[in-house]
């Protein structure tokens, strides 16, 4: 081959293939590979750090619901509550995690409210966090479901439940069926206005002119006889009464429906 030729072939084969040196080759694999720093490792440009847990907002929630719950027992109906700070989850190191809602004892408030939310990792205390919340306590507040007059003896059938917010525990409405039965209207009363300790009070046992036992008791020795009143009165209250046989007036106290007794 001449050396024209042998010039030309060296041409056209430098113009196709790049020739890399070994120095050349180190310095590229040392720019395409960076070590990952002690403890980490790269992934998509970005860092894996060790795993963390999250306590959401809405587990915040159901573990102040259900403390408020087992507090305040059958004295609510229902218990709403909403977290207000932190409104974002909170960071816990990865183990076996568990938290509770530090009792706090006679503390019935309600609307906003500070808890302190103890945190336990793998058995052991980690932090304590503030959760501010806002509570309301829902009842079953009794009302009658017509309108009643006054004096009317209230039975079972003209109740009804009414769900209502209150603003605080003590509040002043009836929730027990049987506070309310047997009563009678103090004033009339239009439906579904729930009852207060006010607008009730004890029935009339017995009406003016009613035939009753008069019952005298004294030791083991029991005298009975019958008479009529001469007034009315409700339990407990005193009336006048006139016995049948002998026509003389005593004072009785109304001991039940029917039934007086007098002292001797």
């Amino acid at each position: 081959m001449s050396r024209f030729h042998l010039v030309l072939v060296m041409f056209l084969l430098s113009e196709t293939l790049r020739i890399v040196t070994p120095a050349e080759a180190a310095r590229s694999e040392a720019m395409s590979v960076s070590p990952a720093a002690p403890g980490h490792r790269s992934h998509e440009g970005g860092v894996i750090r060790p795993a963390e847990r999250e306590i959401s907002v809405e587990l915040l929630t159901r573990t102040i619901r259900g403390y408020l719950e087992t507090e305040w027992g059958r004295r609510v109906k229902d218990v709403q509550v909403t977290v207000l700070d932190p409104s974002e989850p909170i960071k816990v190191p990865s183990g076996d995690m568990e938290f509770h809602v530090v009792p706090v004892s006679n503390d019935e408030r309600l609307g906003r409210r500070t808890f302190q939310m103890a945190v336990n990792v793998n058995g052991k205390s980690w932090n304590t966090v503030e959760v501010l919340a806002d509570v309301a306590a829902m009842i079953d507040a009794l009302a009658p479901n017509r309108s009643l007059k006054s004096d009317e003896i209230i039975d079972g059938q003209d109740l009804k439940a009414v769900r209502m917010r209150t603003h605080q525990l003590s509040h002043p409405f009836i929730t027990d069926r049987e506070e309310v039965i047997g009563k009678s209207a103090a004033r009339p009363l239009p439906a579904d206005v729930p009852f207060r300790a006010g607008f009730l009070k004890a029935p009339v046992l017995i009406k003016k002119g009613d035939r009753v036992m008069i019952e005298a008791k004294r030791g083991g020795l029991s005298i009975q006889a019958y008479g009529v009143t001469k007034s009315s009165g409700r339990m407990g209250q005193s009336v006048m009464v006139s016995n049948l046989d002998s026509g003389r007036e005593l004072q009785a106290k109304i001991v039940g429906p029917g039934l007086v007794q007098v002292e001797f």
